[in-house]
């Protein structure tokens, strides 16, 4: 298994989505277990950058939890499935392998 960095950004398609929902998304999004995690939330530009280290055996298998992580907190939100892409847009999507230093 190796660590993933990941930052996947996504922008609401309304300022009254992000701005009624940004403490729902941010609480269920920092009570998702197993996750270091980080949430930066710019109201302005009606967007939300989620950073988190998930540790999975492949990039794919990283880029699919880190999605399920953010739409987990989304749906939280009130905007459940099918229909949570019509009020969040995913704009990038970000990953790296973290490298593990020699003690």
């Amino acid at each position: 298994m190796t660590n993933y960095s990941l930052r996947l950004e996504c922008a609401a398609t309304d300022a009254e989505d992000i701005e009624s929902h940004v403490d729902a998304i941010a609480d269920a999004f920092f009570d998702t277990d197993g996750l270091d995690q980080d949430i930066a939330i710019d109201l302005s530009q009606r967007t939300m950058t989620f950073s988190l280290v998930v540790d999975a055996p492949s990039e794919i298998d990283a880029l699919e939890a880190g999605i399920g992580a953010v739409r987990g907190p989304l749906h939280a939100a009130g905007r459940g499935t099918p229909g949570w892409e019509d009020h969040y847009r995913m704009l990038r999507q970000e990953i790296e392998a973290e490298t593990i230093q020699a003690v």
